[in-house]
């Protein structure tokens, strides 16, 4: 429901519904703000599919843009730093972020699909149905699990939960809306018993949300010694669970740098006093991104993979803590060296040429002066014939690019290091 998303709550679509129809034929008025007694009305009518599902349900209402909730979830189930996502949102925004950022998820409609996706991502679970695959098995009443193929689904995704669940760290955002009827049935598929940690994201007090869902709320706390409820909203409480994420991913990035400096850094250099304290400039959830985008060789296009840093891209970190010991500013995911942009990005003994192949960004996006492919090899123009002075003087940018690429040597060579 937050910006820019912007989704209905369930009481605008159950008013939307009844409106529309009531003009065709009057109904009880008591169902006006009752969408699952709406879906009942028409499930014993047996036209619940023909006019509630395809003729009121306002599925335009139901698609619109990622909030930073949809992005932090994706994100981590892309880089597989969240086991899964159990979703009983039918809209596909987080498979759009996903597909903007070039993986191809796709919401797992039962626990046999679970399994089957995670080649792509870890599993994004969406047992309540989707908006774009199967629109007519949509979740709207718990009568529907009446039907063979729905019930199966329930119980095939209550086995992956009770297989893959126990022990981890859960976190429970969101099921304290209007969608009342989602929280029992959600209760009585969360059959595992135990849980490192629980903790319940909702603006609310924990005396309304035990009222709302009493059952959820009793199973939940029950799971764990260790039970907190967060009062945030759910877009910003993953956004801040995505920021701590990357803070940490950035931390350890910079940490493998540090092991190939040429000498120790001066216990008084900037660099050192922070990251003796482990500590980073405070930088945007953007930006930290892009840095591990970077840290990976992988364009603004697509999506950041690696759960963590590996090894292989020390010689990144270790320019960028370099440029920096030698007066390079942040700005922004880059570095500004006396009014030079420079961008480092690993390239972990590829040729240069054909690391540049696969950074084919749209040219709306801001072009660095320079960008130090770490790690790279270049067969066309020795290191040594680079002089020092103005970048790009003698290195010609890419085709279509305002940038000089150039190797870990000719940046040695470039801005002394």
């Amino acid at each position: 429901m937050a910006s820019p998303s912007l989704l209905p709550p369930a009481l605008t679509i159950a008013n939307q519904c009844y409106d529309t129809w009531n003009l065709t034929e009057p109904m009880d008025p008591l169902l006006r703000d009752n969408l699952e007694g709406l879906a009942d009305h028409f499930y014993a009518r047996g036209d619940f599919k023909d006019v509630f599902i395809n003729r009121l349900i306002p599925w335009n209402s139901l698609v619109g843009s990622p909030n930073e909730g949809h992005a932090a979830i994706a994100d981590m189930l892309i880089c597989r730093a969240a086991k899964a996502a159990l979703s009983a949102n039918f809209d596909p925004l987080i498979e759009n972020w996903a597909q903007d950022h070039k993986i191809a998820m796709l919401g797992a409609l039962d626990g046999v699909e679970a399994v089957k996706f995670q080649f792509t991502s870890n599993p994004l679970i969406k047992f309540h149905g989707c908006l774009l695959r199967g629109r007519e098995e949509t979740i709207w009443t718990a009568t529907q699990f009446g039907e063979a193929v729905l019930n199966h689904r329930k119980q095939t995704c209550s086995d992956w939960m009770k297989l893959n669940l126990p022990g981890s760290h859960l976190v429970v955002v969101g099921f304290w809306s209007d969608w009342g009827y989602l929280n029992d049935v959600l209760a009585h598929a969360f059959s595992i018993a135990t849980a490192a940690s629980v903790t319940v994201v909702s603006p609310g007090d924990s005396a309304s949300l035990e009222t709302k869902a009493p059952l959820l709320w009793g199973k939940l706390h029950v799971m764990s010694h260790s039970f907190k409820h967060v009062q945030l909203s759910g877009d910003v409480f993953l956004g801040d669970l995505r920021q701590a994420f990357s803070e940490v991913w950035v931390r350890k990035f910079v940490h493998y740098g540090k092991t190939l400096l040429p000498a120790p850094l001066p216990a008084s250099a900037p660099l050192a006093i922070a990251a003796a304290a482990g500590a980073l400039p405070p930088m945007s959830q953007a930006d930290l991104y892009d840095i591990r985008r970077d840290a990976e060789a992988v364009p603004y296009t697509s999506a950041a993979i690696s759960k963590a840093p590996h090894p292989s891209m020390a010689e990144a970190a270790s320019i960028r803590i370099r440029l920096i010991e030698k007066g390079a500013l942040e700005h922004h995911s880059w570095l500004d060296l006396g009014g030079t942009l420079v961008r480092v990005i690993s390239g972990a003994g590829q040729n240069i040429e054909e690391v540049k192949k696969d950074y084919k960004e749209p040219p709306t996006l801001p072009d660095a002066d320079v960008i130090v492919c770490a790690g790279a090899t270049t067969l066309w123009v020795p290191g040594k014939l680079i002089a020092k002075g103005t970048p790009g003087s003698i290195i010609r940018p890419a085709a279509g690019s305002g940038s000089s690429w150039i190797t870990t040597a000719d940046a040695e060579d470039l801005f002394g290091l």
